[in-house]
């Protein structure tokens, strides 16, 4: 199991790479953000808040690819809130679905190599090949 820095380090990775990629970084900003500290990981409720909303409009409009970027968010807002110890915290395995949901945003951004978001999967991984 990884612990709360490992976990904050990655999630900061993954949101690194893709900030490129968005159009829509605003909420991405914030979550990298709070990604580089333990203090404001109690805010992410509201930020998952946030983003569920830009889902919403995003699923009336069937845009698939803000779909994807924004389930990825709504994953790594779920687990820095977690992270807080929260007294009525998220599901237990969000942050087991921060990678496979970066990879569905990596391959809706149609990226040549959609395992190069996160070092956890990197060419010697046997974790690649879980997400095909």
């Amino acid at each position: 199991m990884m612990r709360h820095y490992e976990t904050s380090d990655s999630i900061r990775e993954m949101i690194t790479f893709f900030l490129p990629y968005c159009d829509d970084k605003i909420t991405l900003q914030i979550l990298l953000r709070m990604s580089e500290c333990l203090e404001p990981w109690d805010e992410a409720d509201a930020l998952y808040e946030r983003i569920r909303q830009k889902t919403i409009i995003a699923r009336k409009k069937n845009d698939s690819r803000s779909l994807a970027q924004y389930a990825f968010e709504e994953c790594c807002a779920k687990t820095l809130y977690n992270m807080s110890k929260p007294a009525t915290p998220f599901s237990e395995d969000t942050p087991f679905w921060v990678i496979p949901l970066g990879f569905r945003f990596a391959c809706a951004l149609e990226l040549p190599d959609p395992y190069a978001f996160s070092s956890q999967l990197d060419d010697d991984s046997d974790q690649r090949f879980r997400f095909m």
